[in-house]
């Protein structure tokens, strides 16, 4: 599977992967940009391989190692492990400060809104409207490599002014230039909240999506929001950058792989409060 995949195919992936930890026949290799994206393009030794095991009984040792492979983005190499999550990457939780940072430490308590449009009008580009039809946090530039690898949860804080309303998460990677690359992304609608919480774990919450329980209008909510796990190296000198917006049709929006949500239909007013958290899986 490859981590540039995330808004289509890499959600399912590990979703199947979850449903088969039963199994000591799994083997998992998640890659990098250029990696599988068609069956037919990469992988031809280990497919035909695992086939010849399983459809010829013949030996052909695709089962020996870790069960589970991957490439961490900006580094060489491939590397494994025996679990995942991986036991060495540890959740830390990320403050969306009220005066746009982003860090551990929550500063002054607070909020910050920004304004979605709801379906059927001409909106104005996402740099016209006030309040603004985004935010974004940003931490400080990195004194150091740190290496994210896993399951990504923001846990949201957030009132709004309409019965209704959806979340649009994106991780980015930004440089000393100012250039951003998205790395992975979440998308929540705000009625379908609820998490089960017995099968959820920390920095994964499993939402059932399947019953629809209206937003207390103005009313301060709690979210769960997964982001599609991944890997990446953010390099010493860059920055993290979280983007929240509800929709993402407009071309100056984030969107992975030009991958686009449609508006659920409301406009509204979201508050973001500073009480909300970025969990991210930093390998030690």
């Amino acid at each position: 599977m490859r981590l540039a995949d995330v808004p289509l195919h890499l959600p399912h992936t590990f979703t199947a992967y979850d449903r088969l930890t039963n199994s000591k026949h799994v083997q998992v290799a998640m890659m990098g940009a250029h990696g599988l994206a068609w069956p037919w393009e990469s992988l031809h030794i280990e497919a035909l391989a695992w086939f010849d095991h399983w459809l010829k009984e013949q030996d052909t040792g695709i089962l020996d190692g870790p069960p589970f492979r991957y490439i961490l983005p900006e580094t060489e190499g491939w590397r494994t492990t025996d679990a995942w999550p991986i036991p060495e990457a540890v959740h830390h939780a990320y403050a969306l400060r009220v005066d746009g940072g982003m860090g551990e430490d929550e500063g002054q308590a607070g909020s910050r809104t920004y304004m979605n449009l709801g379906g059927g009008l001409n909106r104005p580009r996402a740099s016209e409207t006030d309040p603004p039809a985004l935010l974004h946090w940003t931490t400080p530039p990195l004194p150091h490599d740190l290496d994210l690898i896993g399951p990504i949860e923001l846990q949201l804080d957030a009132a709004c002014t309409a019965p209704d309303t959806a979340f649009i998460a994106v991780l980015q990677d930004v440089d000393e230039n100012e250039n951003a690359i998205n790395i992975t992304a979440g998308y929540l609608r705000a009625s379908l909240r609820a998490v089960d919480e017995s099968a959820s774990k920390p920095g994964a919450p499993v939402l059932p999506c399947r019953n629809f329980d209206a937003v207390p209008i103005g009313k301060k909510v709690s979210y769960r929001i997964p982001l599609v796990p991944n890997a990446r190296r953010f390099r010493v000198g860059h920055k993290l950058r979280l983007y929240i917006t509800t929709d993402d049709q407009n071309p100056d929006k984030p969107a992975l792989l030009e991958f686009r949500h449609a508006s659920i239909g409301t406009s509204s007013f979201d508050t973001i409060f500073s009480s909300s958290r970025l969990l991210l899986p930093v390998l030690g």
